[in-house]
């Protein structure tokens, strides 16, 4: 196993997961306070790790090129692949719109910074979508110099923002503990800890190399589980209460990051680094959304095709978000609660159930306890499911 080739892996793997996720988490693990956010953190990572590896074991079953279409239509045949296309659809929507309405008011905030242009909500939303819907439009080359600009960007402001605002923490306020609250974060985690889309492509790509992938996924994920530990560390140890519970109101994670330190700077490397951590998300979902779209309906990736295909990737998120443009953390919760907890809880562990103990296909068992620990990952994603439900009516009361 080369060195080079598993940083490669890794670093593919957490960077699906790092994301917009990650600046909903402290909003709302804020009420219950740092511990239980740790601790609830922690058990959902182990959570989606394990269902990782049961979807790479379940991926070394098919053939070269394989992806989630061709996996439920092996073992669940038609209904099943057009439950996991719509399952899939319905997860990539949800996220989209959580990027246009975390995304815009920053690009309207850089806008007025930088070039002295004030706009209104909704031309922000609008030139958000054509901003990023024509770079995506343009094809991979675009996407990948942009995206890699915007890495690097990310990467540098993060350790700014956490080595600079670290000195701002106020440690009583991570001594908070209220439990009661902790489980309506879980699928708003679900939603950061999404990466399982990428290892079929991983895979086959490394030549089905089980040892690489078994340690790719264990530290691609691992390391989005750390950057988010520190992350809450920083918001829920520099941001008052107040303000983090305004920004959940608002749906919005903009007020937290102006509020991660009274230092002006600060809080301007905040805001870049939530801008940059949406962008490079973004880019990733809506040009597989764009691929995903063209091969089910048959229609080519380049020309008028990418036109109609861009377009059908970003007009209905952006339409959802012009009705409501506080959507960002429902929309997440809604990806995490309904489409992560399936397409990476439940249909995992459904298809290792079918290969194992129905087919009786050669297994590569990454994890132990059988029948047992399937069913516990199962009734888990269901759980997460009934929670989010239960959050929706909850909001509607």
């Amino acid at each position: 196993m080369k060195l080079k080739k598993l940083i490669s892996a890794t670093l593919l793997i957490a960077g699906t997961s790092i994301g917009a996720g990650m600046l909903g988490i402290p909003l709302v693990t804020a009420s219950s306070g740092f511990i239980p956010s740790l601790i609830l953190t922690f058990v959902v990572w182990l959570f989606m790790y394990a269902t990782g590896l049961l979807f790479l074991e379940a991926t070394l079953w098919m053939h070269d090129g394989a992806n989630v279409l061709s996996m439920t239509n092996k073992f669940y045949k038609r209904k099943g692949k057009i439950l996991a296309g719509i399952t899939f659809v319905f997860l990539y929507y949800c996220l989209m719109v959580a990027y246009f309405s975390g995304g815009a008011p920053l690009l309207s905030f850089f806008l007025e910074f930088f070039l002295n242009i004030k706009i209104s909500s909704f031309v922000s939303i609008l030139a958000f979508g054509v901003i990023f819907g024509t770079i995506v439009g343009f094809g991979i080359k675009l996407v990948d110099r942009v995206n890699y600009i915007l890495m690097i960007g990310l990467i540098l402001s993060y350790f700014i923002l956490f080595f600079a605002g670290a000195k701002h923490i106020e440690f009583s306020r991570l001594k908070n503990e209220n439990w009661a609250n902790i489980f309506y974060a879980v699928p708003i985690l679900f939603s950061a800890f999404g990466y399982h889309n990428v290892i079929p492509s991983l895979t086959f790509h490394f030549h089905r190399n089980v040892k690489l992938m078994r340690y790719a996924i264990f530290f691609g994920s691992f390391i989005p589980f750390l950057i988010y530990i520190l992350w809450q560390y920083l918001i829920l140890g520099s941001v008052s209460p107040d303000v983090l519970n305004s920004s959940l109101k608002t749906g919005s994670p903009y007020d937290t990051l102006k509020a991660v330190s009274n230092v002006s700077w600060i809080s301007y490397v905040a805001r870049f680094f939530g801008f940059f951590a949406i962008i490079t998300s973004m880019l990733g979902v809506s040009f597989s959304v764009v691929d995903f779209l063209g091969d089910g309906l048959n229609f080519k990736r380049v020309g008028k095709d990418r036109v109609f295909l861009c377009l059908l990737t970003f007009v209905p998120p952006l339409i959802l978000t012009l009705l409501d443009p506080s959507i960002f953390i429902i929309a997440l919760g809604v990806a995490g609660g309904f489409g992560e907890a399936i397409l990476n809880g439940v249909l995992p562990a459904l298809l290792v159930w079918k290969g194992r103990y129905k087919y009786n296909l050669n297994s590569h068992k990454f994890l132990f306890g059988g029948k047992f620990l399937l069913i516990i990952i199962l009734l888990g994603a269901i759980a997460v499911t009934g929670i989010e439900i239960l959050h929706i009516l909850k909001l509607k009361n």
